[in-house]
């Protein structure tokens, strides 16, 4: 208290001595600068509302392009597939007509029409053979037997005539599905035509399948855009000429799978089955500028509830979307647009932020500008017992700012490890999403073509019947195995991948009892002597991942063995903490020069022309020992048979049988 009254008396003091205009310049900048804190509050309080302001709006216009395209890509990802799968159905008639000899109208029709009801838009599929001049006559006689009208037109694609000059070869379209829609382009000779002929030479010289570029089809009386598709067909020469069969060779040549497609009937097919998401589409044949790039526009389904005037307007901010589409030699360009009305960032969140940020700065400052006022009241009150606990302040002070620093040290350090667990939390999701794709791809895009060449060999086998050489009936078998075995490895690389993805239960199991099962689904011939040693063990574990290993060793023993007869021995050593189980067996033995081979996936050591050995055992017991901690190795010599040996977790429990 006695410090403050020499406080007053001082600044009284001082404010008599001083004169008047002095007093109040001084008192004016004593004001100012106290307050000096309210400018500074309100100043900062603006500018980070003006920031947050701009952020805001900046996010909201990135999320709205981020959406964007996504949902681009992905109609793009759907358009793509539905072009892939067109086409494949051209490939796949190329193979119908590939695996026989001769293919009657009406077994075409049979073949492509399930194809034609399924797609629905298809405009048309065809085979057009290779006549040279000499055979014209003799073709011409073969093809009337079943279709008494046919003759070879000098048309194009419309159905108008051409002048041509006489050929040697000549393309004509001896079968066309579906008929009624396409009997124009029955008997046309697309050698008349300088695109298509071009398309055809350009499949017969690559001996792969060819698109041409954009052409202009008449479909319903209106000028559309289509492309059309060509797949050489050679005939297979005997064996013992000195050229591999199947190889494109001009003497061979037998004709052109083909099919014309609308290329918007393929994009609105694949889109149909798409919520309307409010883009429109435009795929270019080329580069944009070019003459006839543009080959179709797929106009969103929204459009229509959007007015005319407003959907000829062009969106102004720029939200656009480009992607390469490879359809076999020819590059696509896929650019993508919003509709006015989609897509647009909402308005409000910015102002929003601004709206509030504005009148709690103004707030603020009033409050601190109270608090100012009365820290400059309490200031003149307290002066003394602010001296009195300046030392006590600062020590506080110190402490404060330690235990500040240690904080923000604590929290960046927390921050860290939250950023690394939600890094890692992300690449285990993206690579559970793979490994879900790829089980997806496996089981049911890979395993329907499968079915589809298994079905397709079936039929062949059953219309021809005994009409089949020795050779072709050979053939026909192989490709059946090839197909069982491809379904092995599909199997099998879905159960390799499916290791170390899930846990199994853990029970109480009986080695002894397992392996017994186990040779006794296997059924050995009666010339194999299977024996197991004493000690097998009973602990906890996982019956299904220890059961696979010991069905894949004991089935790989008597299947890679060598002979009728054999001896394979199973027994086990307990070790600390593991148990190391010995499979051995009497067989043929392995070169050491193999030891690692044997254990990579989809490797062989014998032939893959038949049987169903597809490589994937011996890698996905190495894989599941390796999962639960422990090791497997390879003993073997040639003639001396294999032995191995996996040592495998133990529970603390476990006892021994």
């Amino acid at each position: 208290m006695k410090a403050l009254v020499q406080r007053l008396r001082y600044w009284l003091g001082e404010r008599m001595s001083a004169p008047a205009g002095e007093a109040v310049g001084s008192r004016n900048r004593s004001l100012w600068w106290g307050y000096f804190p309210v400018y500074l509050v309100a100043f900062v309080g603006l500018v980070i509302t003006f920031y947050a302001f701009r952020e805001v709006t900046s996010w909201e216009r990135l999320r709205v392009e981020t959406v964007f395209q996504d949902a681009s890509g992905n109609r793009i990802l759907v358009v793509k597939r539905e072009l892939d799968y067109t086409l494949g159905t051209v490939q796949d008639i190329a193979s119908f007509f590939d695996a026989s000899k001769a293919t009657s109208r009406r077994e075409f029709r049979m073949f492509v029409e399930p194809v034609i009801q399924r797609r629905g838009r298809i405009k048309a599929l065809g085979w057009v053979p290779q006549v040279e001049a000499a055979e014209k006559n003799a073709f011409l006689a073969r093809a009337r037997r079943s279709f008494p009208p046919f003759r070879i037109k000098q048309t194009d694609l419309r159905g108008e005539p051409v002048n041509v000059q006489r050929r040697s070869v000549y393309y004509p379209v001896l079968y066309v599905q579906p008929y009624k829609k396409n009997k124009q382009l029955l008997g046309m000779d697309m050698a008349a035509d300088p695109v298509l002929h071009a398309l055809l030479r350009r499949a017969a010289d690559t001996g792969e399948m060819q698109v041409s570029k954009g052409i202009t089809l008449l479909n319903e009386g209106i000028e559309r855009t289509g492309f059309m598709v060509a797949v050489p067909v050679y005939r297979k020469g005997p064996e013992s000429s000195g050229e591999p069969q199947g190889e494109p060779a001009p003497g061979r040549l037998r004709g052109f799978a083909f099919g014309i497609f609308l290329v918007g009937d393929i994009v609105e097919l694949a889109l149909e089955s798409l919520s309307a998401g409010g883009i429109d589409i435009r795929f270019y044949g080329a580069a944009r500028g070019e003459e006839h790039a543009l080959l179709y526009t797929h106009v969103s389904r929204m459009s229509s509830r959007i007015p005319l005037e407003e959907r000829q307007r062009t969106p102004d901010r720029g939200l656009e979307y480009r992607q390469s589409l490879l359809l076999g030699q020819q590059r696509w360009e896929a650019v993508c647009t919003p509709i006015r009305g989609r897509f647009e960032p909402d308005p409000w969140s910015g102002w929003i932020v601004l709206a509030g940020g504005i009148p709690f700065s103004i707030l603020l400052s009033v409050y601190v500008a109270t608090l100012v006022g009365r820290a400059r009241k309490i200031d003149r009150l307290v002066g003394e017992r602010t001296r009195q606990l300046q030392g006590a302040v600062h020590a506080l002070n110190r402490e404060i700012s330690e235990r500040r620093h240690a904080e923000e040290k604590l929290k960046e350090l927390n921050d860290d490890l939250e950023y690394w667990v939600a890094i890692r939390t992300s690449e285990a999701q993206r690579r559970a999403q793979d490994l879900e794709q790829f089980a997806y791809v496996a089981s049911h895009d890979l395993k329907a073509p499968l079915r589809a060449i298994s079905n397709l060999a079936d039929w062949i086998g059953e219309d021809l019947g005994g009409k089949l050489t020795p050779e072709s009936t050979e053939q026909l078998a192989l490709l059946k195995d090839r197909v069982k075995r491809m379904n092995a490895l599909i199997e099998g690389l879905l159960e390799y991948s499916r290791v170390g993805r899930t846990e199994g239960a853990l029970s109480l199991l009986d080695t002894r009892e397992l392996i017994e099962e186990i040779v006794d689904s296997l059924a050995p011939g009666p010339g194999f002597k299977i024996e197991v040693g004493e000690g097998m063990p009973v602990f906890r574990t996982d019956r299904l991942l220890l059961g696979q290993v010991f069905s894949n060793l004991i089935g790989n023993a008597l299947k890679h063995h060598g002979g009728e007869e054999g001896h394979i021995r199973i027994s086990v050593t307990e070790q600390p903490g593991f148990f190391e189980f010995l499979v051995e067996d009497d067989g043929i033995g392995i070169a050491p020069e193999y030891h690692d081979k044997v254990f990579m996936i989809f490797q062989t050591l014998e032939a893959r022309d038949y049987g169903g050995n597809t490589g994937i055992g011996l890698a996905l017991v190495r894989k599941i020992v390796r999962e639960q901690g422990g090791v497997i190795t390879l003993a073997s010599k040639p003639g001396e048979g294999a032995r191995f040996r996996f040592t495998w977790p133990k529970a603390p429990s476990s006892v021994a049988a």
